[in-house]
């Protein structure tokens, strides 16, 4: 009995250590997980960035308008 009780726990095992099913799930969480870390190390940067870029879309969308 119990030896059938660890051929079954070992077949299961050997079968959980090579299944490869959830490791897309795991690579994209470790992308996302890099992608966020990276976004608020430079987050200051990032956002005097948007700021320099929205300014000077309005500024040349003010200056086309003022044209018209």
């Amino acid at each position: 009995m119990c030896i059938k009780l660890y051929i079954k726990v070992k077949n299961f095992l050997e079968g959980f250590a090579k299944d490869e099913s959830g490791m897309g799930t795991i690579e994209v969480i470790i992308i996302i997980a890099v992608l966020v870390s990276l976004a608020l190390i430079f987050r200051n940067f990032i956002m005097d960035m948007a700021e320099t870029i929205f300014e000077k879309i309005k500024a040349k969308t003010d200056s086309t308008i003022n044209t018209l």
